[in-house]
């Protein structure tokens, strides 16, 4: 099937579409005496969805209650607004009989393409446009959700009669297609407004549109939602209260606001979207009238932004930018992965210290230098231990079930200085182990097959210098891999799982055969494993 293409705003179909649904294009005020046919069932969908400010716009399919920014991915779309103005908006129309009511627009001009009044009957009589109109600012409602009509031919190859409505924001280039109806029966006319009230807006509502970490462009509807009461230190009420679902992706303080927006909102942000949710932060004047919130988020746990007006009868524009701004990455999140057995650790390539608890409430706390970070995913649930002894300069180490946010104190499971001895670089028992019995913070819990714990290892002082050595991680027997060269069990053979071998490199510890990267099992690690490792290179089957 050839699509419609345009050049700029206002340009015409220069093929034609060869698709039982047809474009529909904005309607202006028309009027007509009586209706003939009284309404048959009204097919409503709420579909509250940006139209992008681009060539592109929003490719709709109103019966199938599809839609996407490309012609390509929405088959048989019959609805497309679309334009880079900010003054001005188009819509592209196909051959007849689909197109859009022309007529009287708002400001009571004569304009090709405009918005309807409620009460306005899309039918036979209107008169329908079947080209690309470009539709301006005198004939819409800035701030405010607009009518339009519509009429295409759907699955029964028939004509059906429909209206939307759009919410135009401060600009033409700011607009919402809030909804979509039409009539179920072919030629019954539908009348702007007709179908009953709007459902009544659900803050959990799994369709509403969703924040993430960066700039959100989010629709808001104004017209059903509620306003939330919020107590406590901000004890103000958000009118028409939207809520948008955001999943911490880590540990760590998130900046969320409405700044860019200029608006004068509202802001909490609550541990649920059920009535009663707890408010964890919220404000109302942070940057001039807008709002901003600091939230100090647990990774992986589920918040939700409410965003209100600060009266009952102010208009946010719609969508509305909410930016979320991220605490910087913290490291454990790129972690490598250290198998169990013996590998090498240095962290003279790290930088960063580390504030790590020392007992099980974390009331003390010690400083790791240079920490560098790895993790480790247990195959069986067990008692393991973790030790460097034998280590070059004065080692720490701890162990934890969460990954902190960037700057924040790691919550420890096992924390160890004095264990066992160094190799060099200090004289006494200053490298570090985790076990049942160890000083400090010891590793008595079992450790869960399949969770993921980081762990770090980092320098005593700032003076102690850089520490390597060979990580041994021990516990109950492992299920061999199924991927002969995977030693870090990732799935795959590749430069790490060579850094492990080449770390590992001469005879085994005490000459036991099988130790990590003694892939032939003879008791050393050497060319006839690299062999092994470079022939197995690649995904594991």
């Amino acid at each position: 099937m050839t699509q419609p293409t345009r050049t700029t705003m206002g340009a015409t179909a220069s093929s034609r579409r060869l698709s039982k649904h047809f474009l529909a294009c904005a309607a202006a005020l028309t009027t007509v005496a009586s209706v003939g046919t009284a309404n048959a069932a009204v097919i409503t969908w709420n579909l509250n969805q940006v139209v992008p400010n681009n060539i592109d716009g929003l490719y709709v399919n109103v019966e199938l209650q599809t839609s996407g920014s490309a012609a390509g991915v929405v088959a048989g779309w019959d609805i497309n607004p679309y334009g880079t103005s900010t003054t001005a908006m188009s819509w592209f129309a196909a051959l007849a009989p689909s197109g859009c009511v022309t007529g009287l627009g708002q400001g009571g001009t004569t304009i090709a393409v405009a918005s309807l009044t409620a009460g306005t009957v899309v039918d036979g009589a209107s008169t329908y446009a079947n080209t690309a109109s470009s539709v301006t600012a005198g004939g819409w409602l800035l701030n405010a959700p607009n009518y339009f009509g519509f009429r295409f031919v759907a699955a029964d190859g028939l004509t059906h009669y429909g209206f939307g409505v759009m919410t135009i924001g401060a600009t033409m280039g700011v607009r919402t297609l809030t909804s979509l109806s039409y009539e179920s029966v072919a030629g019954v006319a539908i009348t702007a407004g007709s179908g009953g009230p709007p459902p009544n807006y659900d803050p959990c509502f799994v369709g509403n549109p969703v924040a993430v970490s960066g700039v959100n462009n989010l629709s808001l509807n104004q017209t059903t939602s509620t306003s939330l009461v919020v107590a406590g230190g901000c004890a103000f009420t958000a009118y028409h209260a939207n809520y948008f679902k955001f999943v911490a992706p880590f540990t760590g303080a998130f900046t969320i606001d409405t700044c860019a927006s200029g608006a004068d909102t509202r802001m909490a942000v609550l541990d649920g979207c059920a009535p009663g949710s707890a408010v964890v932060t919220c404000n109302d004047n942070s940057c001039g009238t807008s709002s901003s919130v600091v939230l100090n988020a647990t990774a992986a746990q589920t918040y939700y932004i409410v965003i209100g007006a600060s009266s009952s009868v102010a208009v946010l524009p719609s969508p509305i930018a909410v930016a979320v701004t991220p605490p910087p990455t913290p490291d454990c999140i790129a972690a490598a992965a250290v198998p169990f057995g013996i590998s090498p650790f240095d962290n003279s390539a790290t930088t960063g210290d580390l504030t790590v608890g020392t007992n099980a409430t974390g009331t003390t706390t010690t400083i790791i230098y240079n920490a560098a970070w790895s993790k480790f995913t247990p195959a069986v649930t067990g008692a393991y231990t973790f030790s460097v002894c034998g280590s070059v300069n004065d080692t720490k180490m701890a162990l934890s079930q969460v990954c902190p946010g960037a700057g924040s104190t790691l919550a420890s499971i096992a924390y160890n200085d004095d264990n066992c001895a160094c190799s060099s670089g200090c004289a006494g028992a200053y490298s570090s182990g985790l076990n049942l019995t160890n000083s400090g913070l010891p590793l008595t819990q079992e450790l869960v097959a399949g969770q993921t714990y980081h762990l770090v290892i980092g320098s005593y002082s700032t003076t102690s210098g850089g520490v390597s050595g060979s990580l041994v991680v021990d516990g109950p027997a492992q299920p061999p891999t199924s991927c002969l060269g995977d030693l870090n069990q990732d799935g795959v053979v590749n430069g790490a799982d060579l850094g492990l071998m080449l770390g590992a490199w001469g005879a085994c510890p005490g000459g036991t055969p099988g130790c990590l990267g003694d892939l032939n099992v003879d008791g050393v690690v050497n060319g006839a494993d690299l062999g092994l490792l470079l022939g197995a290179w690649g995904a594991c089957p």
